[in-house]
């Protein structure tokens, strides 16, 4: 099978999937065959990309926040706000294989399985990144030292580090070997707090390494505006991973005020990164890291997850369709009714659209 080459200007979309609610996390299958999903309606979804088959996972009880593939099989591991994780064989069973009642005091936000696929990593609204045996889901130890909430996680293309991210801006590397602490990245500029806010804005709410090791991308936004509905500047730090020291500040084209929610790397070392935003089209933006502004952009609903597919030429935008006001209420034309936000599952392809194809 010939690969197409990657051409992110002329990247374009070759697919959607609707669902009638509000999604918040989306994969692919580390074998390509699969997307799941999970979100408002408590349920996790498995669509089948070939045929476009489709399951349904239920045993959550509230919203899931966030969920991870074993990268080596068919496990499914999703958590929810409650603290709640549940591991899966999606395509055997529809029951969990294992449950891990209390992972989070509060929300788990952020889950990620070593290399070896021998732990899943979760983190959230705690502060305390906890390490699971990923084959029964006993504890193994626990990570402490942010101070705040952890929203997201990655682990280095070598497999050797865990590097986590909080509300405060604190960046964090731990070793795999001994789950110790080995030093603080420095990302507050992602953090605002001024004296008339009642709460922190910000934080670091999306990581992603280079495929060689040599950079570490942590996204979110800086100079937000308010907390009440917290407008900021889309931001992501370039770090030199080695050094620990910011090289590059990356900027948007559009006019996006809310974080990039994930980001990832590119086999041939471009980042891509998503945004949200209130009332207006959010984008998808690429850069080469060494220039701040974009070297590409498209126009597209917010979106709270990004997933690159194994074989690097397609990318999985989990988008966010509004349902009516962005506030309690409905739209002013059904006002006896509220009508819930909806998801579009839009898979970009990163080359150029074949002859013919419309």
């Amino acid at each position: 099978m010939n690969v197409p080459n990657l051409d992110i200007k002329n990247a374009w979309e070759s697919r959607i999937i609707k669902h009638d609610r509000q999604l918040f996390r989306a994969q692919f299958s580390p074998d390509g065959r699969f997307i799941a999903a999970g979100g408002q309606d408590k349920l996790v979804h498995i669509w089948e990309l070939e045929g476009e088959k489709k399951k349904v996972l239920d045993a959550h009880k509230t919203w899931i926040s966030s969920l991870t593939f074993d990268p080596k099989g068919n496990t499914l591991f999703t958590a929810d706000y409650l603290g709640v994780i549940h591991c899966w064989n999606h395509q055997k069973t529809a029951k969990p294989i294992w449950t891990i009642p209390v992972a989070d005091s509060n929300n788990v936000r952020a889950v990620i399985t070593t290399s070896d696929s021998k732990h899943l990593i979760s983190a959230g609204d705690d502060g305390v990144i906890k390490v699971w045996d990923a084959t029964n889901g006993k504890q193994v130890t626990t990570m402490k030292g942010h101070q705040e909430c952890v929203f997201s996680l990655t682990i280095s293309p070598d497999g050797k580090f865990l590097v986590s991210g909080d509300l405060l801006g604190s960046i964090r590397q731990w070793s795999l070997d001994t789950w110790k602490p080995m030093r603080e990245l420095n990302a507050s500029l992602l953090h605002t707090r001024e004296e008339n806010f009642i709460a922190d804005v910000g934080g670091v709410r999306s990581l992603a390494f280079s495929p060689d090791g040599k950079l570490l991308a942590a996204g979110g936004m800086k100079e937000a505006k308010s907390n009440a509905f917290c407008p900021g500047k889309p931001t992501v730090l370039i770090f030199d991973f080695e050094s620990g020291k910011i090289t590059n500040e990356l900027k948007i084209k559009g006019k996006s005020d809310g974080p990039f929610n994930a980001l990832r790397f590119l086999e041939d070392g471009t980042l891509a990164g998503h945004t949200e935003i209130l009332h207006a089209a959010s984008e998808l933006t690429f850069w080469k890291t060494s220039q701040a502004e974009p070297l590409h952009s498209i126009s597209n609903g917010s979106a709270y997850d990004l997933s690159l597919h194994p074989d690097g030429r397609q990318l999985l935008a989990t988008t966010y369709v509004s349902g009516g006001s962005s506030g309690n209420g409905a739209r002013k034309r059904f006002h006896e009714q509220y009508l819930p936000n909806t998801t579009n599952l839009r898979i970009f392809s990163l080359f150029s659209k074949p002859e013919g194809r419309e």
